[in-house]
C-alpha cells in the first residue's frame, strides 16, 4: 500500500517537474529572444518529457513485479 502511494507520488513529481523545467527553459529563451512562444513550447515539451519519463518508470516497476511473481 505504501509502495503504491510512493510510486504515485514519484510519477506525479516526474510529470510536474518536467513541465516546470520545460517552462523555465522556455522562459529563459523568451527573455533572450523577446516573445511568449518559448514558454508555451517549453511547457509542452517539458510535459511530454515528464509523461515519457513517468511511463518508463511505470514500465520498469511493472516488469520488476512480474519478475517477482514468475516461478
Amino acid at each position: 500500500m505504501v509502495e503504491s502511494l510512493a510510486l504515485v507520488g514519484q510519477l506525479g513529481f516526474l510529470v510536474v517537474g518536467g513541465a516546470a523545467v520545460g517552462f523555465a527553459a522556455g522562459y529563459g529563451v523568451d527573455l533572450l529572444a523577446g516573445g511568449r512562444a518559448g514558454r508555451v513550447v517549453g511547457l509542452i515539451v517539458g510535459l511530454a518529457s515528464g509523461i515519457w519519463s513517468a511511463g518508463r518508470q511505470l514500465m520498469r516497476v511493472i516488469k520488476q513485479h512480474q519478475g517477482d511473481r514468475d516461478p
